[in-house]
Formats: structure tokens, sequence, C-alpha cells
């Protein structure tokens, strides 16, 4: 939520100014057709043939994910081979349900499917649940009674890239929601928060900064915003790590590495192209 939040800041100068839809499997696309949503972030994977059925666009990448296996700590399900004779959930109309079948297939197994989300798997309907990992792991610990008693298996089925959907009828929507993932990125690679964000501005750091900042009208007169556009972002959500570390980092239920989703400059794939 806090990209949507950093979204209608950035265009509308409010945090507050966003309104929440639900949507789940099915209707994530059809919002956007039926044009119910402008924006949904949502955890979807960019594929092509997406972008293709449905007619939208994938502006940008705002986490790096894999689909993962989650089962009972006792199960003494340890690998894939493990799932012979079992049964695993997954969500149907999703990438998830397309690998794990394309995986039982290509390893001979004898693994039943059930189309069934994780309160399913958390009721003991399946033996093991698929999704991606940050999903499993959310799932883990929003729902299951004891944690410890889930087991996320330390194997990657897939990648899954996962970022905000928009209708692909709009290259000006396309560019501002991307550049507004792509801010929070680069004010983590530059070292600015949610709390110096401020003493930034008024000092300067870079030339590149100052464009992010609005220290000139550039970077916000090409998406036809006011040039405090990314300050008011970043003032109002933090930098990139700072949302992910608010919602699944070490120190919150979930207790996600960073992984992947760090900065380029530090071993990660989150790289921003250049405010300029």
């Amino acid at each position: 939520m806090d990209f949507c939040r950093a979204l209608a800041t950035a265009v509308l100068g409010n945090p507050e100014t966003v309104t929440f839809i639900e949507v789940n499997s099915k209707t994530r696309f059809t919002s956007l057709t039926e044009r119910k949503t402008d924006a949904v972030m949502y955890s979807s994977t960019w594929t092509l043939g997406r972008e293709s059925t449905y007619g939208i666009s994938f502006p940008a990448i705002y986490l790096f994910d894999g689909q993962g296996l989650m089962v009972r700590h006792q199960s003494n399900i340890k690998s894939l081979t493990d799932l012979n004779g079992k049964s695993v959930c997954v969500t149907e109309n999703t990438t998830t349900h397309t690998t794990i079948r394309n995986v039982i297939e290509r390893n001979r197994l004898n693994t039943k499917i059930v189309f069934a989300n994780g309160d399913a798997f958390f009721r003991g309907n399946c033996d093991a649940y698929t999704a991606d990992r940050i999903n499993l792991a959310t799932n883990r610990a929003s729902r299951a009674d004891r944690t410890d008693r889930y087991d996320i298996l330390p194997l990657t089925l897939s990648r899954e890239p996962i970022g905000p959907m928009i209708r692909n009828d709009d290259p000006q929507w396309d560019r501002i929601v991307r550049s507004v993932v792509h801010a929070l990125i680069l004010a983590e690679e530059a070292g600015i928060t949610q709390m110096n964000v401020e003493e930034i501005r008024r000092v300067g750091n870079s030339p590149e900064v100052e464009n992010l900042l609005g220290a000139n009208a550039q970077i916000g007169h090409m998406l036809g915003l006011d040039p405090e556009w990314a300050f008011r972002a970043i003032k109002a959500v933090g930098n990139y790590g700072e949302v992910f570390n608010r919602h699944f980092g070490p120190n919150t239920p979930i207790g996600m590495d960073r992984g992947p989703n760090r900065p380029w400059s530090e071993g990660g794939l989150l790289y921003a192209p250049l405010f300029r």
C-alpha cells in the first residue's frame, strides 16, 4: 500500500487521496480493463502474455521474488521428490499454477494439484502450498497458529518479477508510475530517507539527487508533474528499503531477508534509470 500512497502523493499531493479497491487473482486484470482501477499494486508477475492478453502494462519491477513451497514441519517433505503421492494447493489463474504443473510433469511426480489458497493448506486440505516466497512468508505470519510448525523449503521454482499494472493506453501515466517506483529505489541508493529528505534537499548532494528532489523543474515537467513530486513521495513513505523493511523485513513477523531486493551497489538487482 505504500507504493499506492507514494503514487497518490506524487500526483495529487496527499497520500490519503488514494482509494483502495480489493482485487484477487482474477479481478486484478478486469478491474483495469473495466476502468475500476487506474493502477493495481497486487503481487502480479510481469509476463509478456499478460500484457498482450489483457491490454495492460507493467511499468516497473518493485519486487524480485521466486516461487517456493511451504510444508508442515512434521511432514518430512524436504524436496520436490518428496511431493510424490502428495497434494499441493495453488491459486488458480496464476503463473504459480502453470509453474507447479510444469514442475510436476517434468519430474514425473504423482502429485495432486488442489485449487485453493493458503487457508485451505492451514486447514489441512493439502500437503504443501506453493506461491511466491514472500507470499508464503506473509501467509505463515498472518494465518498460522504457530509459525514454527511450518517450513518454507530452501528452493526456488521460478523467477517472479513483481510490479504494478496499468492499462496500456496512457504513456504519460506509465512514465509516472515507473518514475515513482524508481524514485524510491534511487532514494535508498543515495542515502535519502523519510527523515533526512528535507535536509538533503536543502544542502544538495549531487546533480541527480537535485533533479530527483526538485531543485530544478526538468524531471517534473517531463512527467507533467510539479518539481516536488518525488520529494513528497519520499517524505510520505520513505525510500525503497524503508518500505520493504516496514512490511517484510527482519523486525516484522514476516522476517524476510532483502535478498535480490537490495540496491545494485550492495549486490542486489534494484537499479533505477538516470534521473536527468
